[in-house]
C-alpha cells in the first residue's frame, strides 16, 4: 500500500503566518510585550491547544492565561481568513491529484481541532481527497508525541514504516520520527536544521515533492 499523511498549517495551507498575525494581534489587545509573545509563540508553534494552554500558562505564571488568551487569538485568526480567504501552498491540487491518480491513500494529522480543520478542508475544496482524519482534539497530547501519526496510520492500514509523513515543523517531525514513518520536511516558518536533517528528507515544496515521487 502507498500511503502518505499530511499535517496542514503550514504545509497545505499558508496559514503559519495568519497564526502569528493573530497571535501578535491579541497580545497587543492584550497588553503583552512583543518579545513576550514572539518567545512563546515560537515554543507552542505546531503544538495542539491542550499543550499550548499548559505551555502558555507555565511562561506567564498566572499574569495571563490561556483561557483568555486562546479564544481571542482565534478569533483574530478567522476574522483574517474571512477577509483573506484560506492561503493555498503552491501546488496543492497538483499533488493531490497525482496521489489520487497514483493510488495513494491519503490521511491529514493536524493539531488544529477537527471543527476548524474540517471548515478550512471543505472551504480549501480539498476535503475529499482524504480517506482519514486525525485531529489535534482527539488526543490527550499533540505532537511531538507520536500517537496522532499512529493513528492515521492504523487508520489508513499502513505500515508507519512504508508511510511517509509530510511536516513543516519541528514537534511534528519528531512525532512522525518517534512514530516511525518516513518524515519529509517541506521547511516553513522554520529552516531545516540538524535534527530535521538527521531524520527527515526536506523538499522546498510540494510540486517538488510530488516530482520526487514521480521519479520513485
Amino acid at each position: 500500500m502507498k500511503a502518505i499523511v499530511f499535517d496542514m498549517d503550514g504545509v497545505l495551507f499558508d496559514t503559519e503566518r495568519v497564526y502569528f498575525e493573530a497571535w501578535d494581534c491579541t497580545a497587543s489587545d492584550m497588553g503583552i510585550s512583543p518579545e513576550q509573545i514572539n518567545e512563546i509563540r515560537d515554543r507552542c508553534a505546531g503544538h495542539n491547544g491542550a499543550d499550548i494552554a499548559v505551555m502558555f500558562d507555565a511562561y506567564f505564571g498566572g499574569k495571563y492565561t490561556y483561557a483568555e488568551f486562546g479564544p481571542k487569538k482565534t478569533a483574530h485568526f478567522h476574522r483574517i481568513l474571512d477577509e483573506r480567504g484560506i492561503p493555498l501552498k503552491e501546488g496543492l491540487f497538483e499533488i493531490l491529484d497525482f496521489l489520487k491518480e497514483n493510488g495513494y491513500r491519503i490521511a491529514l494529522a493536524t493539531s488544529t481541532r477537527r471543527e476548524s480543520a474540517m471548515h478550512h478542508l471543505t472551504k480549501a475544496g480539498i476535503l475529499g481527497y482524504f480517506d482519514v482524519l486525525t485531529t489535534g482534539d482527539m488526543f490527550a497530547h499533540g505532537k511531538p508525541d507520536p500517537e496522532i501519526y499512529l493513528t492515521a496510520c492504523r487508520l489508513l492500514g499502513s505500515d508507519p514504516a512504508e508511510t511517509y509523513a509530510v511536516e513543516d515543523s519541528y514537534p511534528g517531525l519528531e512525532s512522525a520520527h518517534r512514530a516511525g514513518m518516513k518524515p519529509i520536511m517541506i521547511p516553513d516558518m522554520f529552516p531545516p536544521t540538524e535534527f530535521t536533517r538527521s531524520v527527515a528528507t526536506t523538499y522546498p515544496s510540494l510540486l517538488a515533492l510530488r516530482d520526487a515521487l514521480k521519479n520513485q
